[in-house]
């Protein structure tokens, strides 16, 4: 059952998350709502019959394909796509319907990373305690100290959609720096659709199983006093993956405008 609860995440990964992320690229590409919505779902059909064959021709994954009918799938995701495309034309096309859910995906990010905020601090408390309670009482609690790890663990993973969306994270900057508004956009728009996004889209079915398996055994501590939830920590690899995806298409959303905006003034 978690196997297949596994597999449906998957799918719903590869077909519901990452079709709306090419809605700043099919934003882009035509402002128009009819042609920009059929371009969308051009695009969101490829990527979703991309994922099927490299799931049915990767050794690893092949297995797993098998357990669905392949028709049973087609079905979901072209009932799924057609959904979609309805949903976006009526929000009048690519462009504003990823202006109107790239503040709802910037939100979620934020309030991940404001949330780690505060694991930072709890670390801190914690890890003060565990120091006084081990040397000055002389007392010894295993489950405080692998808090600690779980607490470090999470804030990475729960603040890195945060990071990118408001700029924080490490970035060798030496030409992007001093670049015009049009040349960061465009870096921006490139790097998060054939860089962050496929990253992600691997992330998240690579993990799958390593997961899943994590669940099915409710894989704890080595240590009998330990914290035994090592599966809820591990779930945090596949939230790590959503939520930077979240952010590219925030990011991504906001570079699809300037560029718009620099066209339209060099046309101008």
């Amino acid at each position: 059952m978690l196997t297949l609860v596994g597999d449906m995440l998957n799918w719903l990964a590869a077909g519901v998350l990452f079709p709306l992320m090419l809605l700043p690229l099919a934003g882009l590409a035509s402002a128009r709502r009819l042609a920009g919505t059929a371009l969308w779902l051009a695009l969101a059909a490829g990527l979703v019959a991309g994922g099927a064959a490299f799931a049915a021709l990767a050794p690893d994954l092949a297995g797993q394909a098998a357990r669905a009918p392949l028709a049973r799938r087609a079905a979901f995701f072209a009932g799924f796509l057609a959904a979609g495309a309805v949903a976006v034309a009526a929000l009048g096309g690519p462009r504003r319907a990823s202006a109107r859910l790239a503040p709802l995906a910037g939100a979620i990010s934020r309030a991940a990373g404001r949330a780690a905020m505060w694991l930072v601090l709890a670390m801190a408390l914690v890890q003060f305690v565990v120091v006084i309670l081990r040397y000055v009482f002389g007392v010894n609690f295993l489950a405080m100290q692998e808090s600690i790890t779980y607490m470090h663990g999470a804030v990475f993973l729960l603040a890195a959609g945060y990071a990118l969306l408001t700029d924080d994270q490490v970035r060798v900057d030496i030409f992007y720096r001093d670049a015009s508004p049009r040349r960061k956009a465009l870096v921006d728009f490139l790097g998060t659709y054939l860089l962050l996004f496929p990253a992600c889209l691997l992330i998240l079915w690579s993990a799958a199983p390593y997961v899943a398996q994590s669940w099915a055994v409710r894989e704890g501590s080595n240590e009998q006093s330990g914290i035994q939830a090592v599966f809820l920590l591990k779930s945090l690899i596949p939230a790590f993956a959503a939520l930077l995806a979240l952010a590219g298409f925030s990011i991504a959303t906001r570079a699809g405008e300037t560029l718009r905006e620099r066209a339209g003034g060099k046309g101008a």
